[in-house]
């Protein structure tokens, strides 16, 4: 081999070896470059994680005083329940009696009364206003019982009631505390009370009775409830069942009522009257509902009060020496006479041996 050749080809494996040093100085610096990048990630990493730490010791701080908060909290709600539960046992307590009391007052003052039934037609006046020109004033018919009270007194043998005509009378009465009735022969010394009533009550009972409206109830859950209702405007609707031109229907299908408004005054009245109204639901079927009219009541004027008689005084001590006609002529002679402070007697009742009685007063009514 030559030594031009020999060169050539050193020079070659110079170049080789120079261009790989260049490609390992080139991979060094990248790798420096890397290096330095990753250092610095590094570093940014490290600030962004000493920076979570304190925020995860702020956090944890947080929840700290939080909890705690919310500790006191809890332990303020225990003591409010326990409070609460107090209170609730103090008004539960209250409360029954207050319900003990009610129900004695209920019971002390509860009325019971039964009234006789009445039959009461409503009619019009010839020249009174025709039904059509009449206002809503007359869509009601107003009822107004008075419930006067009735109060009782009970007597014992030996006892008699004297009512006088006049009150002054009683008064010069009782003002005598003991009174000496001639016998013929003998006498006999009674003594005088006043006669103090128990607790009466008087009140109103206001009805007003709707000319337009009637209550149906008993109503099958036959049809859908668009379908009865119309089921039942047409039937009230009809004039041959008694019924007339339909207003509005309130039906209700869950507890089978409905309340039915006509247009004109006076049909609810005779539709109320049949008590039973058949109702079409198909060209086979009808059912029977019931019809009722539609009242409101209240109670109005409710007064309790309790009293002296002022005409009626009450003997006592009196002496079962004679028969009972003749006694009680004795004592109604002796307390008529103006001598003995008496005057005209308008009843008296006396109660003999072995015998009681129940006296009932009624309320003065002053006539003009």
């Amino acid at each position: 081999m030559s030594l031009d050749k020999t060169l050539q080809q050193a020079e070659e494996e110079l170049e080789l070896w120079q261009s790989k040093i260049d490609n390992l100085e080139r991979r060094k610096s990248d790798l420096i470059c890397s290096k330095l990048d990753a250092e610095e990630k590094k570093k940014q990493i490290a600030h962004e994680l000493c920076k979570l730490n304190n925020e995860h010791e702020k956090l944890q701080e947080e929840i700290q005083r939080t909890g705690q908060s919310l500790k006191e909290k809890l332990c303020e709600k225990e003591a409010e329940r326990e409070k609460l539960k107090e209170q609730l046992i103090e008004l539960e307590k209250e409360l029954r009696m207050n319900r003990e009391d009610c129900s004695l007052l209920n019971s002390k003052f509860k009325i019971k009364a039964t009234l006789p039934e009445k039959n009461i037609k409503f009619t019009k006046l010839e020249e009174s206003v025709p039904t059509a020109q009449e206002g809503e004033d007359f869509s009601k018919i107003k009822c107004c019982y008075v419930v006067s009270p009735e109060v009782s007194l009970a007597l014992q043998n030996g006892q008699a009631l004297i009512t006088f005509e006049n009150e002054q009378v009683a008064s010069k009465i009782l003002r005598i505390a003991k009174h000496h009735i001639n016998l013929d022969p003998g006498k006999l010394d009674v003594k005088t009370h006043p006669v103090k009533l128990g607790t009466a009550r008087k009140f109103e009972v206001h009805i007003d009775i709707s000319r337009k409206t009637v209550k149906v109830s008993q109503i099958p859950e036959f049809l859908p409830e668009e379908q009865m209702r119309d089921k039942l405007e047409i039937s009230f609707s009809k004039p041959s069942l008694g019924g007339g031109e339909v207003e509005h229907i309130n039906y209700d299908r869950f507890s089978g009522t409905a309340v039915v408004t006509f247009v004109e005054k006076g049909i609810a009245q005779r539709v109320a009257e049949k008590k039973k109204f058949t109702i079409t639901l198909s060209k086979e079927t009808s059912c029977s509902v019931n019809v009722e009219s539609v009242q409101d009541y209240s109670l109005e004027k409710f007064q309790t009060f309790n009293g002296i008689c002022k005409r009626t005084v009450m003997i006592s001590d009196i002496k079962d020496d004679l028969e009972e006609e003749e006694l009680q002529d004795k004592l109604e002679i002796h307390f008529q006479k103006p001598s003995n402070h008496g005057g005209e007697v308008e009843n008296i009742k006396y109660v003999p041996k072995n015998q009681y009685l129940t006296a009932y007063f009624e309320e003065d009514v002053k006539t003009t």
